[in-house]
């Protein structure tokens, strides 16, 4: 037998077993120090100029090098600069912690280097048991057909190409171009940008978004819907979807999904729900009645690596019909054709339920955090998150120099220093990049009713009420550093 291939400098892509044992090993005690340091470091510490200087100016690689060296590097100049996603107080956008345990599962999927387009491989059956799973947990129909995408943006896509084609026959052959209708799409104007993004790739055109009006509490106004839809019929346009939202970026409000699909229902039209972010909040009991007719969408989005703590990228669309999304997507290439009979096909070919063919193992780590975490502690884990972020609220609105947005849902919460000589917006702008560079925090920001306002949205299973308290002291003491240096 020929003795393994060795690859000292990297001039040969495989490693003997036990260089590959040594790797691993070493990339094991970085990941753990990574880990074990995350909460002391800055929760974000943007890499230096000279370093990004040198990382993008560096040539092509010509002669090999060896893993000790690389890893060297990334040691010295990759991991200290990292996003910060998963320290105690990573509350900006909505970027959930990732589970050690769903880390561990991507190196196996990445060792195995599986393509999840379909067959009969595990990897197939585990994608099917993942979806089965997410429906049941939001109460969805457990007939619903889908795929793991990267994110809610590229979920949001195939569920609307799916709308497109039931509610605009043809459209897949025909385009939209010289079309004599006008499709009409219905959201609020808290829904994610994403939204917009799949209609105008679907060629329906910015235009054909009807931006809908939000109650008091920024949830859709179902009265102005109506009447929206009302008008755009008598102006000879055809309204074809309504896209709900559980759990919108800004504030973390989940429409009147009952009511709204009970207009889709009356109207004819697909019912979409984003609940990227904050479908899972129907798994809590104490939560459950916000999503009544959750349901009976059409297609829902629900992404695992925001509230389901799954590593990055792990999103998912469901379809109640699965035909839809074949309708929508399936095409025939002859070097893909496999019998019904063969002993390589399998129970379905996701390649023709979205537009990737290419397709990554993320089943499994979905699979295994799920498994790992189980319904019962996800449901403490969310408690305590809504917990942090009720005390974030009442730290805020019980301290005189912060501004609250009233609270809604979730667990976002909208505040903001109020500056005793200046204009308040200008000014929380400002103290926002000075939170970034202190670094005790990260916290993102969004304009509510033209104010700007400072934003955290907490998903993040290593924070905890005590966290809030170090925020509104930060924030606080951020803010009065900078009124006394005016």
């Amino acid at each position: 037998m020929a003795a393994p291939r060795q690859s000292p400098s990297g001039s040969e892509p495989d490693f003997s077993p036990d260089e590959f044992a040594r790797t691993i090993e070493r990339v094991s005690r970085m990941a753990v120090d990574y880990l074990r340091d995350l909460p002391q470091r800055p929760a974000f510490r943007r890499p230096p100029d000279d370093l990004t200087d040198r990382l993008c100016n560096a040539p092509l690689p010509v002669e090999g090098e060896s893993a000790d060296r690389i890893l060297a590097d990334i040691g010295a100049d990759i991991i200290p600069y990292s996003l910060g996603i998963g320290h105690p107080r990573w509350w900006g956008f909505v970027r959930g912690s990732a589970s050690p345990m769903g880390i561990a599962a991507d190196l196996l999927a990445t060792t195995m280097n599986s393509n999840c387009a379909g067959s009969a491989q595990v990897a197939t059956h585990l994608e099917l048991t993942v979806l089965r799973w997410l429906a049941e947990l939001v109460g969805y129909t457990p007939q619903a057909g889908g795929l793991l995408m990267s994110g809610g943006s590229a979920a949001n896509f195939v569920a609307l190409s799916a709308m497109r084609e039931r509610q605009l026959p043809g459209s897949r052959a025909e385009g939209m171009q010289g079309r004599g209708d006008r499709p009409l799409v219905y959201a609020s104007g808290e829904v994610h940008s994403c939204i917009t993004r799949a209609v105008e790739f679907l060629g329906l055109g910015t235009n054909a978004l009807r931006w809908v009006p939000v109650d008091g509490e920024r949830r859709m106004d179902v009265g102005a819907l109506e009447q929206m839809i009302s008008d755009d019929r008598r102006a000879g346009a055809t309204p074809v979807c309504i896209v709900a939202t559980a759990g919108t970026v800004n504030t973390g409000a989940v429409d009147p999904l009952a009511e709204i699909g009970e207009v889709a229902r009356r109207e004819g039209l697909w019912f979409h729900v984003d609940g990227a972010y904050g479908a899972v909040g129907a798994a809590l009991p104490e939560l459950a009645d916000r999503y009544s007719g959750l349901a009976e969408a059409d297609s829902l989005v629900v992404d695992p690596h925001k509230w389901l703590y799954v590593p990055y990228e792990a999103g998912a669309v469901l379809v109640r019909d699965p035909s839809d999304l074949h309708a929508a997507f399936a095409t025939r290439a002859e070097y893909l054709e496999v019998g019904d009979e063969d002993y390589f096909n399998g129970p379905v070919w996701f390649h023709e339920r979205g537009p990737q063919l290419s397709r990554g193992f993320r089943a499994l780590k979905v699979w295994a955090v799920m498994r790992h975490i189980g319904l019962e502690s996800y449901r403490e884990l969310w408690r305590r998150d809504l917990a942090t972020a009720g005390e974030l609220r009442r730290l805020a609105g019980s301290h005189d120099r912060i501004e609250l947005f009233p609270s809604t849902d979730l667990s976002v919460s909208c505040f903001r220093y109020v500056p005793r000589h200046s204009d308040a917006s200008e000014f929380n702008r400002r103290l926002l990049d000075r939170v970034h560079r202190d670094g005790r925090l990260f916290v993102s920001g969004t304009t509510l009713d033209d104010e700007f306002f400072l934003r955290a949205c907490i998903i993040n299973f290593r924070s905890t009420p005590d966290d809030a308290r170090v925020a509104i002291d930060t924030v606080v003491e951020l803010g009065e550093a900078m009124e006394g240096e005016a």
